[in-house]
C-alpha cells in the first residue's frame, strides 16, 4: 500500500478533510473511476455484557463433567428415540 504525506500536495490535504467530514472522494482519470477514498470503519466493540464467558464455561464443566458412555452419541441418542417411540 503506497502511503502519502499529507504535506506533500494541499490537494491530498484536501481530500483527507473532504474524507474526515464524512465524505467519500472518488478519483477518476479520463472519465474512468480509478479509486476510491472513503474513512476506515471502526471495529466492532462488543459490550462487556455481551461477550462469551470462557472461564465461566469451564467453571460449569468442572461442576458437570459430561457422563462418559460406551457406546457412540449416534447409539445413544438412537436409543433415546426408540424408547421415545413406545
Amino acid at each position: 500500500m503506497e502511503r502519502i504525506d499529507i504535506s506533500d500536495d494541499r490537494r491530498v490535504a484536501d481530500l483527507v478533510e473532504a474524507v474526515e467530514r464524512g465524505d467519500e472522494v472518488v478519483i477518476v482519470r479520463d472519465g474512468v473511476v480509478v479509486a476510491a477514498v472513503v474513512a476506515p470503519t471502526p471495529p466492532a466493540v462488543v459490550p462487556e455484557s455481551r461477550r462469551f464467558d470462557l472461564a465461566g464455561l469451564e467453571r460449569f464443566h468442572a461442576k458437570h463433567p459430561m457422563p462418559h458412555f460406551e457406546q457412540s452419541w449416534s447409539d445413544v441418542i438412537r436409543e433415546m428415540r426408540d424408547e421415545n417411540d413406545h
